[in-house]
C-alpha cells in the first residue's frame, strides 16, 4: 500500500489509489482534501440549497437512505475519506449523490451520448469509444472538479473512473482488462419506479469493474443486477460493444447492426419495449442526437480512430452532431486496446491524452 498519487493533466485531477477500501478512502481524502471541501460548498451549499432551495435535511435523508444500502467495503472507503480529509461523513456521502439529486429533482435531465465504432467502422477494426457527458449548463461551474480516479483494490481488478471529486459511483470507466462502462440517464416515464431500497446502480457497477475480466463476465453481472432507476448502460472492449436498457423489472441488450457500430443517447430503442415513444426533439433531442451520430458514423465508416472520434464529438447538434453548445460538460474518447483516455472540457481544456497503462502497470508492481 502506498500513500496514493495525485497529479494534474491540465485542469483535470488524476488520483491513483490502492490497498484496502479504507486505505483507498484515506488516500482519496488526504490527497483531495481541499477540493472536496470546496466542491461541497459550491455544489451542495450554494447550488442545491441556496440557489435551488432544496432542503439540507431532505438531501441528507436521501443520501443516508442510499448510503445505507452500500456494501460494507464502500462504507469503509467513505470513513477513510472522512478521517483523512476532516470532512464529515454526511457531507461526503451527499457529494456522492449529486447525480441522484439531479435525477430526483428533474427526472429528465439526461442529454448524454455514447458511440462505439469497431470492425468495419474503425481503422484496423479496433474499437474506439466516444462519449459526451451532458448536464444542465450550471454544471460548467463544476469543471475544475472533474477527476480521473484509478482504484486498485486489494481484492479486484484496477480501473479508472471519470467523474467529479468525491464520487465513487461509476460515470465513465475502463478497467485494466480494457472493459469500458458508461451510463446515460433514461426518462422516468409513467409506471417506472425509482427505488430507494435497492443499491444505487452506479455503485453496483464499481464492483462490476473490479470483477470483469471480459465483456462476457460484465454481461453476466448486468443481466443479474436490479437497477434502482431507468438507465442505459454502454459497454465495450477492444473488439465488441453492447448497450443495455434497464428498468427495475426488465432489461434488454443491443449489440449493433453487425458491422461494428453501437450508439446510445437517452431513450430506449429496443422495439419490444411497451413504453411511450420519445419524440426526437424531446429529452435533450435524444432522437436527433442518435440519428445524427448514426449518420456521421456511416459517412466516416472505416476511418474511426481517436482523432476522427474527437472530430465527430466536436460537431454540435445544430451542425448535425450530438454535442450541446451549453450542456456538454466533458467529452471522452477511449481506446481500450491502448489503455488511453482522451478528455475534453469544452470552454476550459482541449483534448488531453491520459495514458492509463502506466498507472495500471504500477498496480502490477505492488504486492497484491
Amino acid at each position: 500500500m502506498t500513500e496514493g498519487i495525485f497529479r494534474k493533466a491540465g485542469k483535470i485531477n488524476i488520483l491513483e489509489l490502492d490497498g484496502t477500501y479504507r486505505q483507498m478512502g484515506r488516500q482519496y481524502g488526504g490527497l483531495l482534501k481541499a477540493q472536496l471541501g470546496e466542491f461541497y460548498d459550491i455544489v451542495i451549499s450554494k447550488y442545491l440549497i441556496k440557489e435551488e432551495r432544496m432542503s439540507y435535511v431532505k438531501l441528507l435523508v436521501l443520501a443516508r437512505i442510499l448510503f445505507y444500502r452500500y456494501p460494507a467495503k464502500f462504507k469503509e472507503m467513505f470513513k477513510g475519506m472522512s478521517e483523512a480529509s476532516g470532512i464529515s461523513l454526511n457531507k461526503l456521502i451527499m457529494l456522492d449523490q449529486l447525480n441522484v439529486f439531479e435525477m430526483f429533482r428533474h427526472q429528465k435531465i439526461g442529454h448524454c451520448s455514447n458511440i462505439s465504432a469497431w470492425a468495419d467502422h474503425s481503422e484496423g477494426g479496433v474499437l474506439v469509444f466516444g462519449r459526451n457527458f451532458d448536464q444542465p449548463e450550471y454544471f460548467k461551474k463544476f469543471s475544475d472538479f472533474i477527476t480521473v480516479v484509478v482504484f486498485s483494490p486489494d481484492d479486484g481488478i484496477p480501473f479508472a473512473n471519470v467523474g467529479y471529486a468525491g464520487q465513487i459511483g461509476i460515470n465513465t470507466a475502463m478497467n485494466k482488462k480494457g472493459i469500458i462502462l458508461a451510463n446515460n440517464e433514461a426518462p422516468v416515464l409513467k409506471g417506472d419506479a425509482i427505488h430507494f431500497n435497492v443499491l444505487n446502480i452506479l455503485v453496483a457497477e464499481f464492483e462490476f469493474m473490479t470483477k470483469s475480466n471480459s465483456l462476457d463476465e460484465l454481461d453476466g453481472f448486468i443481466k443479474n443486477v436490479r437497477t434502482n432507476c431507468p438507465i442505459i448502460i454502454s459497454t465495450a472492449d477492444a473488439r465488441a460493444a453492447h448497450t443495455y436498457e434497464l428498468i427495475s423489472s426488465d432489461k434488454k441488450r443491443m449489440s449493433g447492426n453487425g458491422s461494428g457500430l453501437v450508439v446510445a443517447t437517452n431513450h430506449f430503442t429496443d422495439p419490444s419495449w411497451e413504453r411511450m415513444a420519445i419524440p426526437p426533439g424531446e429529452y435533450g433531442m435524444t432522437g436527433t442526437r442518435l440519428n445524427n451520430l448514426t449518420s456521421l458514423a456511416e459517412i466516416h465508416k472505416g476511418r474511426f480512430n481517436a482523432r476522427k472520434m474527437q472530430e465527430l464529438l466536436d460537431i454540435t447538434v445544430d451542425d448535425g452532431g450530438a454535442t450541446h453548445k451549453d450542456d456538454t460538460i466533458f467529452q471522452m474518447v477511449a481506446l481500450p486496446e491502448e489503455m488511453k483516455f482522451y478528455i475534453k472540457i469544452p470552454g476550459l481544456q482541449d483534448w488531453t491524452q491520459i495514458d492509463l497503462k502506466a498507472p495500471f502497470d504500477r498496480c502490477d508492481q505492488k504486492d497484491r
